[in-house]
């Protein structure tokens, strides 16, 4: 039975914490990768930034739809929505835009679990982080399809 820490790739491409916004977009245009942890200054792991964030920090914000009832204004649905669209539209630094919610795998967890998380939340690459949190690895789908493919 392998493990995360067989089939990970060591050599992660990543952002500082402190990086502007547009260069982690330069970073992941020529990386080829859809998303990129996002580490700090001793290479913990602070977020994952993939092409979606990069997609909404460019695009326009819009408003909720309000309800006006006795002068006061009641949002209908999307405040969630709206509040993390103006984050991301708001954000300068890569920390500011990365998602902080990551799923990461831990080195010797079994490559079936890590599949499943890859599949079962829609991510393109899981990082793989030890038990203070500092960043040893990224396992993407097509890790998994080799590993897979070529046992």
């Amino acid at each position: 039975m392998k493990t995360a820490q067989d089939i990970m790739n060591r050599e992660v491409v990543t952002v500082l914490a402190d990086d502007p916004v547009d260069k982690v977009g330069d970073v992941l245009l020529s990386s080829g990768h859809h998303s990129l942890p996002v580490v700090n200054s001793e290479d913990h792991l602070v977020g994952m930034i993939g092409e979606r964030d990069l997609i909404d920090a460019h695009r326009k914000v819009h408003l909720p739809t309000m309800l006006t009832i006795l002068d006061g204004l009641i949002p209908l649905g999307g405040m969630h929505e709206y509040e993390e669209e103006l984050r991301k539209v708001t954000a300068v630094t890569a920390s500011q835009l990365a998602s902080s919610h990551v799923i990461t795998a831990a080195p010797d967890e079994d490559t079936d679990a890590v599949a499943e998380k890859l599949l079962r939340k829609d991510v393109h690459a899981v990082p793989v982080v030890d038990n203070s949190g500092l960043l040893l690895g990224i396992i993407s789908r097509s890790d998994i399809l080799q590993h897979l493919l070529k046992p």
